[in-house]
This record gives C-alpha cells, structure tokens and sequence, in this order.
C-alpha cells in the first residue's frame, strides 16, 4: 500500500488511463460480438428468405415433395425450366451443406433448415439424379458440382452408403457413364 503514497500525478493519470483503456477494450469486445452475432442472424434471415419466399425456390421444393418420380429418362433430352430449377436448389443446399462443411454455419443455425435439406436428400429422384450426375462427372473426370450435399446425406444416413459405387442396381442410369 505505500508504493501508493510515493506516486505522482502522472502515475496517478497513468493508472487512471489504463482503467480507462481496458473498460473501454472490453465495452468494444461485446459491441464487436453483439454485431457478429446480428450480421449472422441476417444472414441466417436471407437464407431462409430466399427458401421459403423465392417462389421458383418453393415450387421446385414442393415439386420434390409431391413427386417422386421427377427424374426419368426424359429429364436430360431437354434441358426444362424444371431442370434448371433443380440444379439451382440444389447448388443452394450444396452451398449451405459447404457452409456447415467449413463451420461459417453453427449447429443451430443449420438446424434451422436441415429439415428441408433432408427431405431434399430423401427424395428418390433427387436421389437419382445426384447418383448419375456423380458418376458421369467421374467418367468425364470433373469433380461432381454436389459433393457437399451428397456427402451430407450419406454421412447422416439419408443416402445410401453404397452411393458412390457404380452399381446400377441402387438408381436407372439415365447418363453415358
């Protein structure tokens, strides 16, 4: 206590200062947090926008729900508004099963669409597609355009397992492969 009393106002001031500085530091760390946070809800909020409110979005979703049986032979003769509609919600659930694949998405944060992503993945024709679209892009060489949400399925046991095999038995091969 006496190392106080042979103090000078500058120390005094210093001391003060360092106070200061460090409960401002702290201040700064729960604004800087509390604006993570916010930017990641945003994020979050966009995200499910663009699923649940993009009508192209919705209707490709609800065309899965409701028919099974989308992908058939006919499905690569002309590439269809359907077509297009597919691959786009599915580079929208790959993008976002990468996303979780990275952690730039928490537990919770995927929690709040997984149900979508795994209905998706249980779809027999989604199913396969993704199979035939898998194995072409290894004949052809090319690293397959859905592997995150393919391996997504497969280790949450929606796919598969044998999936990456080529065996015709699993799903009717619409490519040349």
């Amino acid at each position: 206590m006496g190392i106080f009393f042979n103090w000078t106002v500058d120390n005094y001031l210093t001391l003060l200062l360092i106070i200061v500085m460090a409960i401002g530091s702290i201040f700064a760390l729960f604004q800087w947090n509390s604006s993570i946070k916010i930017r990641r809800t945003e994020f979050l909020d966009e995200i499910i926008n663009k699923l649940w409110f993009d009508e192209n979005m919705a209707r490709t979703m609800h065309m899965i729900d409701n028919n099974p049986n989308w992908y058939t032979e006919d499905f690569h003769k002309s590439y269809s508004d359907s077509g297009y509609r597919i691959d786009k919600l599915l580079s929208y659930f790959d993008f976002i099963c990468y996303l979780r694949f990275i952690k730039n998405l928490s537990f919770n944060e995927f929690n709040v669409i997984r149900y979508e992503i795994d209905r998706t993945c249980a779809s027999p024709s989604v199913q396969a597609y993704l199979w035939n679209l898998y194995h072409f892009s290894n004949r052809i060489e090319a690293g397959c355009t859905f592997m995150y949400i393919i391996d997504y399925g497969i280790h949450e046991k929606i796919i598969d397992k044998e999936f990456k095999i080529n065996n015709e038995n699993l799903f009717n091969k619409y490519l040349k492969f």
